[in-house]
């Protein structure tokens, strides 16, 4: 298996990890902005757990069956982990949801079909996210979306409309660069508290 086809199981699994850790220090800090179930409590609701561990199964049926040369039925162990119920109330459930349409999003590329991939990106960067590591990953994977469509579109002579495609496939790259200085701004803060 490429590294490539494990990175998405990883990321669930670390998903999951950090999700655990984060409940552990937030409860052990007491923060007043603290998003912890109360003390006593479980550390993570039973129903994203679940959740969580099904779409880490999830990723692992996608990575065999592309493995074994099964992209139809790949994707739609992918498009199964879109189905499941990733709420954006839970950070953790929002992760997987991104990375799970960005993995779609390259592997409909994949077959060429771009169309459908750029709509599918488009559909989830619309849905208000909160910044992470996940959202500009998926700004990244428009941005590879657009620069395809790009070269598609130059290779049929299409010289304007190609232009346009790579102008926007910048763009996205740039909000994904804005997006992670962000992000490790917000880290370094922290880190010197």
């Amino acid at each position: 298996m490429t590294p490539g086809l494990r990175t998405s199981a990883r990321i669930v699994a670390l998903a999951i990890l950090l999700a655990a850790l984060a409940a552990a220090g937030c409860a052990a800090e007491r923060e007043a902005t603290c998003p912890c179930p109360e003390a006593g409590s479980a550390a993570l609701p039973e129903e994203l757990m679940l959740t969580l561990a099904s779409a880490r199964a999830l990723h692992h049926q996608a990575d065999l069956l592309l493995q074994t040369g099964e992209v139809e039925r790949a994707i739609e162990a992918v498009r199964a982990i879109l189905a499941l119920k990733l709420e954006s109330r839970w950070p953790e459930a929002e992760e997987v949801r991104l990375d799970a349409a960005a993995r779609l999003g390259k592997l409909l590329l994949g077959k060429g079909e771009e169309k459908e991939a750029l709509a599918l990106v488009e559909r989830e960067l619309g849905a208000g996210a909160r910044e992470s590591f996940y959202l500009s990953n998926l700004q990244s994977v428009r941005g590879e979306i657009l620069e395809a469509r790009a070269k598609r579109l130059e290779a049929a002579g299409e010289k304007e409309p190609a232009r346009q495609s790579a102008r926007e496939a910048i763009q996205a790259f740039e909000r994904s660069i804005q997006i992670n200085k962000r992000l490790q701004k917000q880290l370094l803060e922290r880190g010197r508290r």
